[in-house]
């Protein structure tokens, strides 16, 4: 107890009389504000750990100009996706010496998007967001430096990180389409300038470069959460069996969650009634029975490059491309199943 009092009582002037040097020094040291020798910086580094002393983050913040505190926003905290992007962003964060603050904008009125605004925009030195979908933030106000993690903004109003949407659901599509499937139906998305959109966009170009006309019966657009797919497939399952599509492409994991749901609750699954392929891996893809073929996105590595270009334009060295879009890969597990019809399997699957 008595070291923890010892701890709590220790001020920068203790440092600056342990290390023998001027208290400006210290600041010097601690703040990097600029230069001192290396025998100081060690004189100085080893007095603070002999002490315990811990800095004061307010008083900090007044001489630097910074508070070392990122503020992050995401749609919600149950996505498995945002989850990964918070990790990520924190690792990076945190061995650069920054903290983070994370929000939820689920359910947000505008009246909330204000709040937010006011409360905290002044205690962060920059933000990152994973927008919603869709897309309500109005990110003038914040009048702070900016990084999106999977946006599309063609724009190019601010810096993105993002993969290749559109060719991620022209991947599923024409995996799809080479397992013999010709009446393949879309659960989710919305047709606009959005990374929902794009994904869209890579089912009508799959269905278009090969020659399969797209059934608008067979599109079930909507957000992204479970009930869009749960609707979605309960709907493609209530066709007549004539109409009703071979396969199903969602456009995110809670749609895929959902198109799952709704086939259990049905006595079905996926690869054996309907055949399913669906963006982002998650758990229930990979550990169900079978397991559901997606698009991989290196989750973790958005989040720490969304934080490493924030720094970036917090030091002045802003990358010169608005736009870093990362790479994916398809991963194939059972739940496409092969429908032989005229013609050969492809020889390359």
């Amino acid at each position: 107890m008595e070291r923890e009092k010892q701890y709590k009582d220790v001020t920068i002037k203790d440092v600056a009389r342990r290390a023998g040097v001027a208290i400006s020094t210290v600041s010097r040291v601690l703040n990097g504000l600029d230069k001192v020798s290396e025998k100081t910086e060690k004189k100085v580094r080893k007095a603070v750990e002999e002490l315990g002393y811990v800095q004061n983050a307010l008083a900090v913040s007044m001489v630097t100009g910074q508070t070392k505190t990122i503020l992050m926003v995401v749609p919600d905290f149950t996505n498995d996706f945002n989850g990964s992007v918070i990790q990520g962003a924190e690792e990076y964060l945190k061995a650069h010496g920054y903290t983070m603050l994370i929000f939820s904008t689920k359910d947000f009125k505008e009246m909330d998007f204000e709040n937010l605004y006011r409360r905290f925009s002044k205690l962060a030195d920059g933000i990152l967001v994973v927008p919603g979908n869709p897309d309500r933030m109005d990110y003038a106000r914040w009048e702070k430096p900016l990084v999106l993690v999977d946006s599309y903004r063609p724009q190019g109003d601010y810096y993105t990180i993002e993969i290749d949407n559109e060719r991620g659901t022209f991947l599923l599509t024409e995996e799809l389409i080479k397992n013999g499937h010709r009446k393949i139906g879309l659960i989710g998305g919305i047709q606009d300038e959005s990374a929902s959109g794009r994904r869209v966009a890579g089912y009508l170009a799959a269905m278009k470069q090969y020659h399969i006309p797209v059934d608008q019966r067979l599109m079930a657009p909507g957000y992204h959460f479970e009930d869009t797919g749960s609707r979605g497939m309960a709907a493609f399952l209530s066709l007549p069996e004539s109409s009703r599509p071979t396969a199903a492409v969602a456009v995110n994991n809670l749609t895929c969650i959902g198109c799952m749901k709704a086939l259990a609750e049905r006595g079905m699954r996926a690869g054996r009634e309907i055949s399913l392929a669906a963006f982002d891996d998650h758990l229930l893809a990979r550990y169900s029975v079978p397991g559901v073929t997606v698009i991989e996105r290196p989750t973790i590595e958005m989040g720490k490059e969304g934080a490493r270009v924030l720094l970036q334009i917090l030091e002045g060295e802003a990358p010169k491309e608005k736009r870093l879009i990362m790479e994916s890969r398809l991963i194939r597990r059972d739940s496409v199943k092969y429908l032989p019809i005229s013609g050969t399997r492809d020889r390359n699957r």
